[in-house]
């Protein structure tokens, strides 16, 4: 090289020319990321009104600190990174590497995906008196409940997307849970009896989930026996008549398995008119035919009427809703050296009663095989089918038989690209018997930046069907509608602070058009029509901090932001969610609180509604290894607070929550 003497070492030249090209392409990779997330706060920030512009920044500050703090920590020195490798290797209580199945649909480490997931795990279901399953989402960053009360329907928002479950997608151990004629989901058809943890996937999903994957997955998962004999009672008694109990038991016999459950809750209700009286049942066989095949069979069904006592504005009486659900599925399971497979088949059925004279009967049928491959170093491939039919009849008023179905073929690759780089590309093809096609990309990407810094972005489509309802039902129907649609853009921001403290940051935009929304029939009649003219802009933030103290002492703390510009209603814009846990084995204490504000009961940031504080607790003793006692205390500063539902007819309105309330429980577990 010019300048350098005869037969001296250039000190690049100690360096491996692999070693350098890597620290360029780290270089790049964070010079990109670094514009990619100004890019979205300047959209995030000018594409916006002037008065939507003041509104922002006084919420948004915050982020935007906190956005260059984690370009600064990015390039933290060689030295840094060192004395943080080393300890944490040594530190024994540093937050352990989590695996989900749902954001890839295979087995993955949590830092080794691109889409935003939260887990709701062991601690945290021990922690919660929830009713049903949803309910223990509500201290989730970025996830809203609505519901009724503590029992009946709890409909969950994921970054402000949901309508009662028709943008978002509920899966049972991988089987799809949906109304055929409405394809809502009977959210209290999910009591806690088999329960062993909840992945949610935030954001679309479409390319691995189908058709109302457009705000995200909930993915309920099942328990399975670990010892011979297995069995679990527990009954609580408390406020407003509150009787619940549930019993399970099962057994690990090597190569067979099998669960039973059953849930039983009775309650008066929070208010005149609001009781409820459910059962529930489930079974789960399993057979390992051989160490690289399995069988499962599975089914559930639930029975439940709950009396609704309506609205604020719109009170009602003796108005009661009876809902009978019930899901089969066969799965077979298959891995070998380099590949893996599932095979599916399943049958949703269900049967509806109303005060108002509604009478239906619905089905799903679907069927879903995956194969994975790992034959190509660096490189997961999954590609899959999926195929369902979809159906029902009422027997009242619109009297009728509808059906339709779709098939689906899709591949998701996550490629290795260097040691730090992980890169996702995928692609959904989509037919619906009634529209047609429909095409659903997804594109990710993480990257590494050190031992305890992680850096992801995404860029993926997502999609809902018209459901039965909207396209023959009414006399609004619309047979020519077509799908909603999303796009989604996401950056992501994780690190490790010290050995027992972790840091989190998501910044969202989603645009959604082609909504179906009723209007005015341009050539009445009918009156109204089912038509593909909505449009909406979300933009949001969600930062989260998740420490454990010792190895008793942990907690979380979650801040979710939201701008649904003038889509205000029933959205919240703020939600602060803490949790403490503490157990020393034979004393479990735990503490949630949550705050809600910038809410509103309507569009425009119209008819504000009360901010709120609630504040949680449990409290479990163990008297003997097998006898526990436990105190549940909800509401604890009898807070006077409004959930606003968007429902159909006179049901939408703001209902009041439960004061405080206390129950009392005893488990036996053996």
């Amino acid at each position: 090289r010019p300048g350098d003497d005869i037969g001296q070492q250039h000190p690049s030249d100690k360096i491996p020319h692999q070693e350098i090209n890597i620290l360029k392409g780290k270089r790049f990779i964070s010079e990109i990321f670094i514009l990619f997330i100004y890019h979205m706060c300047y959209y995030y920030f000018f594409s916006v009104t002037a008065t939507e512009r003041i509104r922002m920044v006084k919420k948004f500050v915050v982020i935007i600190l906190l956005a260059l703090l984690c370009s600064l920590l990015m390039f933290s020195s060689s030295i840094q990174q060192a004395e943080e490798k080393k300890e944490s290797k040594n530190h024994p209580l540093r937050p352990h590497t989590e695996i989900v199945v749902t954001a890839t649909a295979t087995r993955k480490a949590v830092q080794d995906c691109s889409a935003s997931v939260s887990i709701v795990g062991e601690v945290d279901l021990k922690a919660t008196a929830a009713g049903n399953a949803m309910n223990c989402l509500a201290s989730l960053p970025g996830l809203f409940v609505r519901k009724t009360g503590d029992f009946g329907r709890a409909d969950v928002d994921i970054r402000g997307i949901g309508q009662q479950g028709r943008r978002i997608v509920v899966l049972v151990d991988g089987r799809p849970e949906k109304m055929g004629l409405f394809g809502c989901v009977v959210t209290h058809a999910f009591p806690l009896d088999n329960v062993d943890r909840i992945e949610v996937v935030r954001g679309p999903s479409s390319v691995l989930y189908g058709s109302d994957a457009m705000g995200g997955v909930v993915h309920i998962l099942t328990h399975e026996p670990k010892t011979k004999d297995e069995l679990f009672l527990t009954a609580t008694y408390g406020s407003f008549n509150t009787k619940q109990m549930n019993l399970r038991y099962g057994s690990n016999l090597n190569t067979f398995k099998y669960y039973f459950t059953f849930d039983r809750r009775e309650s008066d209700g929070h208010r005149d008119n609001s009781g409820y009286d459910g059962s529930s049942f489930t079974g789960k066989l399993s057979w390992n035919i051989s160490d690289q095949f399995e069988a499962v069979f599975q089914g559930k069904y639930f029975s439940g009427k709950k009396f609704e006592a309506g609205s604020n504005e719109f009170p009602l009486t003796d108005f009661w809703n009876d809902y009978e659900r019930g899901a089969v599925d066969f799965t077979t399971k298959w891995k070998g050296n380099r590949e893996e497979s599932i095979l599916k088949i399943y049958r949703n059925f269900g049967h509806h009663q109303f005060s108002d004279g509604w009478h239906s009967r619905d089905y799903i049928n679907g069927g879903i095989f995956r194969i994975t491959s790992h034959r190509w170093p660096g490189l997961d491939m999954t590609g899959g089918i999926e195929a369902k039919e979809i159906g029902g009849t009422s027997y009242a008023f619109p009297e009728g038989t509808w059906k339709k179905s779709d098939v689906a073929i899709f591949v998701q690759n996550e490629y290795v690209m260097v040691e730090d780089l992980i890169l996702s590309a995928g692609i959904r093809i989509h037919h619906d018997s009634l529209y047609g096609f429909e095409l659903c990309p997804h594109l990710g990407a993480v990257y590494l930046a050190g031992e305890k810094t992680r850096l992801r972005g995404i860029i993926n489509k997502g999609f809902r069907s018209p459901q039965l309802n909207e396209l023959f039902m009414y006399p609004a129907a619309n047979p020519d509608l077509k799908p909603e649609r999303i796009w989604n853009y996401e950056a992501g921001f994780e690190r490790t602070l010290t050995g027992w403290l972790e840091f989190s940051l998501s910044l969202f935009r989603m645009q959604g058009t082609n909504l179906v929304e009723t209007l005015p029939h341009p050539s009445p009649p009918p009156l109204f029509l089912f038509q593909n003219a909505g449009s909406f802009t979300f933009t949001g933030a969600e930062l989260g901090l998740n420490a454990r103290f010792n190895n008793t002492l942990s907690g979380s703390l979650f801040v979710s932001t939201l701008n649904p510009r003038e889509k205000t209603r029933g959205r919240p814009g703020q939600k602060w969610d803490l949790s403490l846990h503490y157990d020393n084995k034979q004393t479990f204490v735990s503490l949630q609180a949550s705050y809600v504000t910038d809410y509103f009961a309507d569009d425009g940031h119209m008819n504000r509604l009360p901010s709120y504080l609630l504040l949680n607790s449990r409290i479990s003793v163990s008297l003997t290894s097998y006898l526990h006692v436990f105190v549940d205390i909800q509401n604890i500063l009898n807070a006077d607070y409004l959930i606003f539902l968007e429902l159909p007819g006179l049901a939408s309105g703001s209902y009041p929550m439960p004061g405080q309330n206390i129950h009392l429980g005893l488990s036996f577990r053996h």
